[in-house]
């Protein structure tokens, strides 16, 4: 019986899902977690909502729901609407980051299966098990633990956990945007602002800025590490594509797509054209995050 596994990406609008090719993906996560305000967030309009959802599931793939990373009290009626269309239109799980929003998912839309995202921060497997009282289903382990903590939490647990393979890893959000401060001097306005590509850089470092949110400026790339991940038993894997063109998207998934399939069948070799590609699309070089236990912008070799 040949191995299968799930490849996932994040996509905020409207716009930017129709304009994407989603054939290299298996489920897609819809709506921006970072700011009511980005332009045609998914989670503020219940009818575009409804189409993307029927758009995933026509096109084969699984459709998810991700709420705000930090959500707050006035935006809660915005969420339980998207929730109810959510639940309506039957998606396949509902992802939340906070302990308000998993209470509010699990006791008024029990029919919802549960993922916690990477700012639910998972660190251990005590906190897991409270994780699980609540029927949640999949974790994303804090992107601060390296691969050793997360093989252990995991198997402990017995819980599934996905993990970031590749793209600008999520560091931390803001109810302030800080491009604001900025719409004269660039002659831009929100929500156009962070649509930009906007880098805070310094020497070889840099982060980038979508606004309300803050990301590593180099691409987590995992690619020569994906023969471990899968022999520690992980199935459930992120192209993380939130801020990234539908060029980025199809791209750096369809190399992911062949290098898994391989990695699974045992059969692992990289082509050199996979590394043009993701390199072609990685304005700052790669890292591995967190994932060895070093700084989050040094990339280490399998």
């Amino acid at each position: 019986m040949t191995a299968t596994f799930e490849l996932n990406t994040s996509v905020s609008n409207l716009r930017h899902l129709a304009a994407s090719d989603l054939a290299p993906y298996d489920a897609v996560y819809l709506g921006n977690i970072y700011c009511r305000a980005y332009e045609g967030n998914l989670l503020e309009r219940p009818v575009e909502l409804q189409d993307a959802i029927r758009f995933v599931r026509d096109r084969g793939k699984r459709p998810y729901l991700t709420t705000y990373a930090a959500p707050r009290t006035d935006g809660l009626a915005a969420l339980r609407r998207a929730l109810e269309v959510a639940a309506a239109e039957g998606v396949e799980a509902v992802e939340v980051h906070s302990l308000g929003l998993l209470k509010l998912v699990h006791d008024a839309f029990p029919g919802l299966a549960i993922h916690v995202g990477s700012f639910g921060n998972v660190y251990t497997d005590a906190g897991v098990e409270v994780l699980k009282a609540f029927g949640v289903r999949r974790i994303t382990p804090s992107h601060e633990l390296t691969l050793d903590e997360t093989d252990e939490i995991a198997r402990d647990t017995g819980l599934s956990a996905e993990l970031l393979v590749h793209g600008k890893m999520p560091l931390g959000v803001s109810e302030f945007c800080f491009l604001l401060d900025y719409e004269a001097k660039w002659d831009a306005r929100c929500p156009d602002l962070c649509q930009q590509d906007v880098f805070l850089r310094r020497e070889d470092w840099g982060l980038k800025s979508v606004g309300k949110g803050i990301l590593s400026g180099r691409d987590v790339c995992m690619l020569e590490h994906l023969p471990r991940l899968v022999s520690r038993g992980h199935r459930h894997f992120r192209i993380e594509a939130a801020s990234e063109s539908p060029a980025y998207r199809q791209g750096v998934a369809a190399v992911y797509r062949e290098a898994l399939t391989r990695a699974l069948a045992g059969e692992y070799a990289i082509e050199p054209a996979w590394w043009r590609t993701l390199r072609a699309h990685a304005r700052l070089g790669f890292c591995n995050g967190f994932y060895f236990g070093k700084s989050g912008m040094q990339y280490l070799s399998a």
